[in-house]
């Protein structure tokens, strides 16, 4: 049994920080505000609960003497679960954690370096768009979708896949919602109801603006790849992702174009954070600078329960999906991350693979949830967490969009990792008024070049 802790998602805990350090009143700053910052830790168990085939050979327990896992660091207690439980399983084992890692990215340069220096890893965690990095250049192994329990969601494996084979198994799965200040939306006389399409919501930001409420109605981040979620989310809905069928960049398709039109009409209300974390989050909930943002629903509850959190100097705050265009259907591109296999010794690999299956644990994903609100991928979790949702009804019709999940793009080539940036600082200039067209020829030329 391991304390899984609830912590905030970074935008939420640093605007707290912030608070504090501009004297927002009442009760002197703790020794550490980081700490005091934590939601009240509850148990969680990780285990394989006698799953067929997920267990050890004892040969193999018995020859295996330490396993390693590299994980970014917000899967920290999680990958703390999966330690407890295999150590406590099998005495004299040792499960060295890796939890530096800031990012996706910056995991990948760190197995790499790893790898290079004769360290082998034998579990990681990989942003669903790396799962082809993690097969092609680490090694990943196939993993076997009968290894899961009854109670895993199978229609999220298929976010997992590389060319048909099982790479990754989903382990936290999020997609895009817009977050918006009721108390603005209904002075400016805006249903929450209507915000479902493109039209609806710049319908709403119009109203905002012309309520005279003096705050800008809409902000679209478009920093840690924001900018090509957004789009990407977007032509998805008229069903043609912004990656076709043969992994080729799509950004010329009428739906791009469709999108990007609503972007540069977003453009019109203001200026776009750069950063969701430490720009649009803090704009919408701290400073009451924007009546509605882009975020991940990883940041949804924490992000209600830190508004609600300051009574009388918060807002009533809600959350839906983000919107389609007009005539389109929620298709929303995932992001998340899946647990990979990278060793290649027999052994070696049966005790990972025991790992990655404890650590898919009901419990562990159901406390993994309430830290962080992403879509659980466990349906006995999704029972354990009933008053979690009657807390947050808000987060209720992310969970019915599974069957819709649209795989992220994963982009090909020695460069292909550069193409969500690429693609996103596109999106940018179109938010700052550029000119839609150019800036979408602009991004398919270079997400053409890049994965040549």
């Amino acid at each position: 049994m391991i304390r899984i802790r609830r912590i905030l998602p970074l935008p939420v805990a640093a605007t707290m920080i912030i608070l504090t350090a501009c004297g927002g009143g009442g009760d002197a700053s703790p020794a550490d505000p980081a700490e005091s910052l934590r939601p009240t830790a509850r148990p969680a168990d990780a285990g394989v609960d006698n799953v067929a085939g997920a267990k050890a050979s004892p040969a193999c327990v018995a020859q295996v003497k330490t396993l390693r896992m590299s994980a970014v660091g917000t899967l920290n207690d999680v990958a703390k679960s999966g330690k407890a439980y295999l150590e406590k399983a099998h005495p004299g084992l040792t499960v060295d954690l890796n939890t530096s890692a800031p990012d996706y990215t910056s995991l990948v340069q760190q197995i790499s370096a790893d790898r290079s220096a004769g360290r082998s890893v034998d579990v990681a965690v990989a942003g669903f768009d790396l799962l082809p990095t993690f097969a092609r250049d680490l090694g990943a192994q196939e993993l076997s979708p009968r290894l899961l329990r009854a109670s895993y969601d199978q229609r999220l494996v298929g976010l997992g896949q590389v060319a048909g084979k099982q790479i990754g198994i989903p382990q936290q799965v999020s997609s895009l919602a817009l977050v918006y200040n009721l108390d603005v939306l209904q002075k400016a006389g805006v249903d929450p109801a209507t915000l479902g399409t493109t039209d609806g919501v710049i319908a709403a930001a119009d109203k905002i603006k012309a309520s005279g409420q003096n705050i800008q109605p809409l902000d679209l981040p478009t920093g840690q790849q924001f900018g090509q979620w957004i789009l990407n989310t977007l032509a998805s809905s008229k069903g043609t992702p912004i990656q076709d069928a043969n992994g080729r960049p799509a950004l010329n398709t009428p739906a791009a174009r469709e999108a990007a039109a609503f972007l540069a009409k977003a453009a019109s209300y203001g200026t776009h954070s750069a950063d969701p974390t430490q720009q649009g989050l803090l704009r919408f909930g701290i400073r009451r600078q924007t009546a509605m943002t882009a975020v991940t629903v990883a940041s949804v509850a924490g992000g209600l329960k830190f508004i609600a959190g300051q009574g009388t100097k918060g807002f009533r705050a809600g959350a839906v999906p983000f919107p389609t265009l007009p005539g389109g259907t929620q298709h929303p591109v995932a992001g998340g991350n899946a647990l990979t296999v990278l060793s290649t010794d027999r052994c070696q690999r049966e005790m990972a693979t025991e790992l990655v299956v404890s650590l898919l644990s009901p419990d562990v994903v159901a406390a993994s949830t309430e830290a962080l609100s992403y879509i659980p991928v466990d349906t006995q979790a999704v029972s354990q967490l009933g008053s979690f949702y009657e807390t947050y009804p808000q987060l209720k019709p992310f969970n019915a969009l599974i069957p819709s999940l649209v795989k992220a793009p994963a982009w090909s080539g020695a460069r292909g990792g550069e193409v969500p940036s690429a693609i996103s600082d596109q999106v940018q200039r179109i938010l700052k008024g550029e000119d839609p067209v150019r800036a979408l020829a602009a991004a398919q030329s270079q997400a053409v070049e890049l994965t040549r």
